[in-house]
């Protein structure tokens, strides 16, 4: 795999607090800092205790603090656990062995009152929940107060899955379900860090050994003169020229659909049709590190680009029999992505497609016209992009553009917006 991302380790569990403690005036702290099974039962009680209070809401952390400071206090009568600040207080024997099993009964019993993600989230492997903690970090949603993956979800880190989630296109809840861990998994690393913690990796386009689509897919194929491209494509199959003097040259590379778009006498950008045998990392190309586009729906392509690419369809009615439609998103790439504008797409046949497409039409007609529909104008001033992403968040990529311009799909539905 051709990617890059820190490695997560299992990790040296640490209490909720920070270690070691100064004074050392409370031997319980102390031991919590010193036992990594009494500090994973304290990380589990943890992880539950903030799924409880991300549930309740602001209005009832006055009642659930009561409810610690209550346990806390019942733990150390009932395991003989000395006060905090008692001079000379050493742990009794037995006592770390108890801690644990009464922190994993209080754990237990606070789960009870948890439904829907939180108690999905109270229920999840304490190693899982921090590696999670740590994608959001690493991918640049998380922001002060949260500054290091802790096994805490405290507010910062409920923001930054809130802000996840409306990239992605889900519903702001704040926790994360089962379903919406499977692509968090998928977040990369931003650039800022990525390249803070080592070089940015060499091009792959000199890489005689490496195959020809990954060779294709880098920064400085772009701009590159088409003679070039062509040893390692061969002869375009299929030419087309377009009226903005664009022209796209279509390759067959072992089975994968290949178009070079031409301008002047360079190459400026490349759409791939994607399959399991033809897919590429978009790593060059936008600010997280992910996985290959095949395994990649609409919402995680949204996710890595910090949910700023706009959902688009060429058309949502009254489209014809000439083509199946297409729903997408489009970028229009900053100077932090060098300038590359991404495309990603996928034709209206498959049921997920299809539910999308339908969702997103249904949206619409309850607050516009037929002009407004007809004539594409949902494309262009983002009244209805939150209802866009979200309809389409879980269809898988079909197709990709990336370069500095505009695929023939692109061209076609901006083309709707300079009307």
């Amino acid at each position: 795999m051709l990617l890059w991302a820190p490695a997560l380790a299992a990790p040296a569990y640490h209490p909720g607090f920070v270690c070691p403690r100064p004074d050392g005036a409370d031997v319980l702290a102390t031991a919590l800092c010193a036992d990594p099974v009494m500090a994973k039962a304290e990380l589990d009680l943890e992880k539950v205790f903030y799924a409880h209070r991300g549930q309740e809401g602001a209005g009832a952390y006055a009642a659930i603090k009561a409810q610690a400071v209550a346990y806390d206090t019942a733990l150390r009568n009932t395991c003989a656990i000395p006060p905090a600040g008692t001079p000379g207080a050493v742990l009794p024997a037995g006592a770390a062995s108890c801690y644990v099993k009464i922190t994993e009964q209080q754990a237990a019993e606070w789960a009870k009152s948890l439904s829907g993600p939180y108690a999905q989230e109270a229920a999840r492997d304490i190693d899982l929940h921090i590696a999670l903690q740590q994608k959001l970090i690493n991918a640049g949603y998380a922001s002060s107060p949260m500054l290091k993956a802790d096994g805490i979800y405290g507010d910062g880190t409920r923001t930054a899955i809130k802000t996840w989630q409306a990239a992605y296109g889900d519903d702001q809840t704040g926790a994360l379900s089962d379903d919406e861990v499977l692509h968090v998994e998928k977040l990369g690393v931003s650039r800022a860090v990525r390249w803070a913690s080592r070089p940015p990796e060499p091009s792959l386009s000199s890489d005689t050994n490496a195959p020809p689509l990954l060779r294709i897919f880098q920064l400085d194929m772009l701009g590159i003169q088409r003679p070039f491209l062509e040893q390692m494509t061969g002869p375009a199959k299929y030419v087309n020229h377009y009226a903005d003097k664009t022209t796209a040259y279509t390759y067959m590379i072992k089975a994968c659909e290949l178009t070079a778009y031409e301008q002047g006498d360079q190459i400026q950008g490349y759409g791939l049709k994607v399959t399991p045998a033809c897919s590429v990392p978009l790593t060059p190309f936008i600010q997280n590190s992910t996985p290959s586009v095949v395994e990649l729906t609409m919402g995680d392509v949204s996710a890595a680009l910090n949910g700023n690419a706009r959902p688009v369809a060429d058309c949502l009615e009254s489209c014809g029999n000439a083509a199946n439609p297409n729903i997408g998103l489009m970028e229009q790439g900053s100077h932090a992505e060098d300038y590359v504008n991404i495309e990603v797409y996928a034709p209206v046949v498959d049921e997920a497609a299809l539910n999308a497409y339908s969702n997103w039409h249904d949206a619409l007609r309850k607050h516009e016209t037929d002009d407004y529909i007809l004539n594409g104008k949902f494309n262009c001033d983002g009244k209805y992009a939150t209802e866009g992403l979200h309809a389409m968040r879980d269809v898988a990529v079909k197709e990709i553009f990336v370069g500095r311009g505009e695929s023939s799909i692109g061209h076609d539905i901006n083309a709707q917006c300079k009307q």
